[in-house]
């Protein structure tokens, strides 16, 4: 029969076994996905090291200008951007996340028979039968619009190439790989804004 003062078991008692494995449970492993190897940080790791420089002095926490800084920030932009989107694209496993984007994608895609998906109001009936055309025959929004708003809340941005003839306007539209466009600014020498 165990005893009333045992604290083997207590999970607030520091000592005990129970409160060491929840502990340890609860502090997790910190998985970086650039090198997906497990790594456990406790405080005594990381104080019991001091970091030097190359002449023997301890780095210090006070940031120091650098002129280079703007430079690797444009630099490093891109690689970022990439990081994002794979992180984003690694929330697609995580359940509640991918319910969470369905309910989103499912809210602004919502229609029933007595409201339709996009209302459209105005007052010149030729304008309204060109945009429902373009909408719901060209676009064909009841069938494309859940998942482009799901690629949207999922990444952010969501970009649409629009096949324009010059005759017949919009013929199609292709959706466009978010990894790949990339804004670029003052590339234009016939217009510098």
């Amino acid at each position: 029969m165990a005893d009333k003062n045992d604290n083997t078991n207590n999970p607030r008692n520091r000592q005990s076994t129970l409160f060491k494995r929840l502990t340890r449970l609860f502090s997790g492993p910190m998985v970086n996905y650039d090198n997906p190897a497990v790594v456990r940080a406790t405080p005594r790791n990381t104080t019991k090291y001091t970091f030097r420089t190359s002449t023997g002095k301890e780095f210090k926490k006070k940031e120091y200008y650098n002129p280079f800084t703007g430079l690797s920030n444009k630099v490093l932009q891109t690689r970022d951007k990439e990081m994002r989107y794979t992180d984003f694209e690694q929330m697609e496993y995580t359940p509640e996340i991918a319910s969470a984007l369905d309910v989103y994608a499912d809210e602004i895609s919502t229609s029933s028979e007595l409201t339709s998906l996009v209302h459209i109001d105005c007052h010149n009936r030729e304008i309204s039968e060109i945009l429902h055309t373009l909408l719901y025959t060209v676009l064909n929004v009841e069938a494309n619009l859940f998942g482009w708003a799901r690629s949207m809340c999922k990444f952010g941005d969501y970009f649409l190439y629009l096949d324009i003839d010059d005759d017949l306007g919009i013929t199609n539209v292709i959706p466009l790989p978010v990894r790949e466009i990339e804004r670029l600014e003052g590339k234009d020498p016939t217009n510098p804004n």
